[in-house]
């Protein structure tokens, strides 16, 4: 493994399994642990309220679906020889990509897209009741999805670029499973799984143990937690950009799906840990890290969640394949922060595993 160097929602640390009366009480000692205490803003306090009448894990009535194996939306740029595909993570669509895409409109063709209930685009049905959100059935519908594009535009190799959580697991899944397809892999502001200090178990939670978590946090907590708590306590709009317009811009966009589309994907994104198949990976893979080390970065005592997931996750991830690089004076959306570096450093990358394919 090769490391370069180039100038919300958080669990208790309690052990896993839990009895069942302990695990359905992990919402309230959450909030207690990690909410109840002294704000910067005297007498500005996060909201903690539920909605006892909501139901945030099935659709509102009236919602319009899309099917099952189809994408949101896909947005095709570029004149290139070599194909690409651009997959964007959790609340965002594939308006994230056109400023990179018009930056290598003359060496891709590139394939853009957006989950379903992302980006102003209708979500997919919900999953019968029972289902448990470690069958993934959203994800494994997004892939098979993509899987469907790939096979209409007659797409033999491909890079696949991918951005932030869920994406990260869409791109590797693709990878382990078609390495005679996929090219490269780009994962910038990749999450390998979700993990958080508080809980140093976390990072070797077997996947009983998050799928027991994911189903204890979905009935308790994300049922019934209403809007103005969901947007207090996510993500903010700091962790998105340095600049603070574009920060804000990407916190709107992030928080206009409806909480049942964004809840179904975390849990999902919440039930995968990887790391065991990295053993398997074949295909080369450039993770691009933000640094969040810009000197305005602001980190909440206690809540350094976005160091946690797009650095920290990737503790103990072991591949040859897998090669690590941090962009300083960055943060998640590091093609926004630090375009002309994060596009030196990827064209690097891509050269060098095109170099690797033809010696192979």
């Amino acid at each position: 493994m090769r490391f370069h160097s180039v100038l919300p929602f958080l669990p208790l640390p309690l052990p896993l399994p839990l009895p069942l009366p302990l695990l359905l009480l992990l919402p309230l000692l959450l909030f207690l642990l990690l909410f109840l205490t002294p704000f910067a803003l005297v007498g500005q306090t996060r909201s903690l309220a539920q909605g006892p009448a909501l139901n945030n894990l099935q659709h509102a009535p009236g919602v319009k679906t899309t099917p099952l194996g189809t994408l949101g939306h896909v947005r095709k740029l570029g004149e290139g020889s070599k194909k690409m595909l651009l997959i964007p993570g959790l609340g965002f669509g594939d308006d994230i990509w056109i400023e990179f895409m018009q930056r290598h409109v003359k060496d891709y063709t590139m394939y853009a897209i957006t989950l379903p209930g992302f980006g102003d685009t209708a979500p997919l049905p919900m999953p019968a009741e029972g289902s448990r959100y470690a069958e993934t059935p959203w994800t494994q519908s997004t892939i098979s999805a993509i899987e469907k594009l790939m096979d209409q535009e007659h797409i033999e190799r491909v890079t696949i670029v991918a951005h932030w959580a869920l994406a990260t697991q869409i791109a590797l899944r693709l990878a382990l499973d078609y390495p005679n397809v996929v090219e490269a892999v780009v994962l910038i502001g990749g999450v390998l799984k979700a993990y958080y200090d508080s809980t140093p178990a976390m990072m070797t939670w077997t996947a009983e143990q998050r799928s027991q978590f994911v189903e204890g946090m979905s009935a308790r907590w994300f049922k019934t937690v209403t809007r103005r708590t969901w947007d207090d306590n996510n993500f903010m709009a700091y962790d998105y950009a340095i600049n603070p317009r574009r920060g804000l811009f990407l916190w709107r966009e992030a928080q206009a799906p409806s909480l049942t589309v964004w809840i179904r994907y975390l849990l999902e994104f919440y039930s995968f840990d990887l790391t065991p198949d990295l053993k398997k990976l074949r295909v080369p893979t450039l993770v691009a890290q933000p640094g969040f080390d810009d000197s305005s970065f602001y980190v909440e005592k206690g809540r350094n969640y976005m160091r946690n997931l797009c650095l920290d996750s990737w503790r103990g991830a072991e591949s040859d394949r897998l090669e690590f690089v941090t962009i300083p004076r960055s943060r998640l959306f590091i093609m926004y922060d630090q375009p002309d570096e994060l596009d030196r450093v990827v064209g690097n990358f891509l050269q060098r595993a095109g170099r690797s394919e033809k010696t192979n």
